[in-house]
């Protein structure tokens, strides 16, 4: 179907279309396009960077059709939200090799990602506490770099 893709693609390109089929919706030429545009996204990403890394390699996929696709490819299980600065909501492949939660300066938009097994563990604690099953959280820390901090510009 994609000719010179990863091969680890195929399954997720099924999973959007399973999903699609129960939808009763179609595979169409811009959700592919938007599809190979998404997997091939190395770093976070906005909806904004996803449109214009789409335009930069000629694919067709407009603004509305990623709006209306991203939440597919969320409950798809190809892409999930990363965090949201003041402008923009990221998000990511869903199967990156490592979790990861956020730390943003709220001022120049700088963004660390860290990883805390003390959180996750607290996290597990209280979801198992309140009878809940976590499936997915959206963790961030938001405060000043260092840099804001001492008032410098980046």
């Amino acid at each position: 179907m994609f000719n010179g893709h990863n091969p680890s693609w195929d399954q997720k390109i099924k999973q959007f279309e399973e999903l699609l089929g129960e939808k009763n919706l179609k595979l169409t030429k811009e959700r592919r396009e938007l599809l190979t545009g998404v997997l091939q996204e190395k770093d976070h990403f906005s909806i904004e960077t996803l449109v214009h890394h789409l335009k930069q390699k000629g694919k067709k996929a407009s603004r509305d059709t990623v709006y209306r696709n991203i939440p597919l490819l969320i409950e798809a299980g190809i892409v999930r939200t990363s965090f949201q600065n003041k402008r923009d909501t990221y998000y990511e492949l869903a199967d990156q090799v490592h979790h990861h939660d956020h730390i943003l300066c709220r001022r120049c938009g700088r963004v660390e990602e860290f990883n805390s097994p003390t959180i996750e563990k607290i996290q597990d604690q209280i979801t198992k506490k309140l009878g809940f099953k976590m499936e997915f959280h959206l963790h961030q820390l938001i405060g000043l770099c260092d840099k804001c901090q001492k008032g410098h510009r980046h």
